[in-house]
């Protein structure tokens, strides 16, 4: 049963690890019958920030380059051309995504 408490997620097909949101970082060792692929850091600290979890989401921060590809792989469309971090901002707000911070 899925629990974002205690789930795991394999980061753009990186089997050899996975984040751990009760661990708030990677873990080597992972039940895979609790793992959820998904896309990247970024993807995945929406979904963490989402549930209340920031502080458990990979805390770097992204440059905008990072959070750009990110957001082209959810919305191309939307991202367009938005390359700095106030134009990226503005796209992730219009499509209700949680961004961490961008360096």
């Amino acid at each position: 049963m899925y629990d974002v408490r205690n789930w795991f997620w394999i980061i753009d097909g990186d089997e050899a690890r996975a984040w751990s949101s009760a661990a708030g970082g990677y873990v080597t060792d992972y039940p895979h019958e609790q793992t959820t692929r998904i896309a990247n850091e970024v993807e995945l600290y929406d979904v963490l920030a989402r549930a209340g979890l920031a502080h458990k989401a990979p805390q770097q921060a992204f440059s905008s380059s990072e959070v750009r590809a990110a957001l082209l792989v959810i919305d191309s469309e939307v991202t367009g051309n938005a390359a700095d971090a106030e134009a990226l901002q503005e796209v992730a707000a219009s499509i209700g995504l949680v961004l961490p911070a961008i360096a």
